[in-house]
């Protein structure tokens, strides 16, 4: 029998083995001897063989390249996701970052200190919005309508 693979694998301490191997038809006597695949599974206990017709080795062999072709699609797809993921972090990310950054240079500029009324008016809603956010983060201190700029952070 011609081995085609063997994969070894150590588990628990086991040694966990499969073999894929190969009798090619021949002629014998003056007949025709049919040619055979075998998967041979075992461990350190034993092993088992499976006998395998041409036809039931090909059947398994498409299905793991029609399986692996899915594989690859699905990562593909895995990729593009976590591609698109990762960008929109990184624009939601940079839009806080801009935001924060806008609000911090307005309250150094008003002496610290500023009312939430005054940044929606003179820089957006969105950064008033966002003072929850700053606020959460230590950045600043909303006191009522007062919005102070956290000197400790």
């Amino acid at each position: 029998m011609t081995i085609i693979v063997r994969k070894t694998h150590e588990k628990d301490g086991k040694r966990i083995y499969i073999r894929i191997g190969e009798s090619p038809p021949a002629v014998k006597d003056g007949k025709i001897k049919d040619g055979a695949f075998f998967i041979v599974v075992g461990d350190d206990e034993g092993e088992k063989k499976i006998r395998l017709t041409d036809q039931e080795a090909l059947d398994i062999a498409q299905r793991i390249l029609t399986i692996y072709q899915l594989h690859i699609r699905i990562y593909r797809k895995l990729d593009k996701k976590t591609y698109q993921e990762y960008k929109h972090r990184m624009e939601s990310q940079t839009i806080d970052e801009r935001l924060e950054n806008e609000i911090i240079r307005y309250l150094i500029k008003s002496g610290g200190e500023a009312t939430v009324e005054e940044i929606r008016d003179l820089l957006s809603v969105k950064h008033a919005d966002y003072l929850h956010t700053m606020e959460r983060n230590g950045l600043v201190i909303i006191d009522g309508n007062k919005v102070i700029l956290n000197m400790k952070k």
